[in-house]
């Protein structure tokens, strides 16, 4: 069973780059925070709730271009991967980030 569409028409591939653009965008901007270098994954002195959000925008950006590289090369066991990889890392990362905001850590 092949989930994806048959790609041989134009809109799909607009659809699949547009896709895998998204989310190069929200891999870049979760990784230099974008306007607020505060909210960035890879700088540093950035508290760990502000890294766990950016990390949790930069997992959304690499399923968007896992789900678009899946229907530009037709491969749906990236899609499968791409979607359950992405669902357990973002479902983890919320969770944490939903228990930080409710009882923040001690400050040492």
């Amino acid at each position: 069973m092949n989930p994806l569409p048959y790609v041989d028409s134009g809109l799909w591939r607009v659809v699949a780059v547009i896709l895998v653009l998204w989310g190069l965008a929200i891999v870049w901007t979760s990784l230099t925070g974008g306007s607020d270098p505060t909210q960035a994954l890879a700088r540093r002195r950035v508290k760990m709730l502000q890294r766990m959000e950016a990390f949790r925008r930069f997992m959304t950006g690499l399923v968007l271009i896992g789900v678009g590289g899946a229907v530009l090369a037709q491969a749906p066991w990236l899609l499968w991967l791409a979607l359950g990889i992405g669902f357990v890392e973002i479902l983890e990362s919320s969770t944490l980030i939903a228990v930080w905001k409710l009882r923040p850590p001690a400050s040492r």
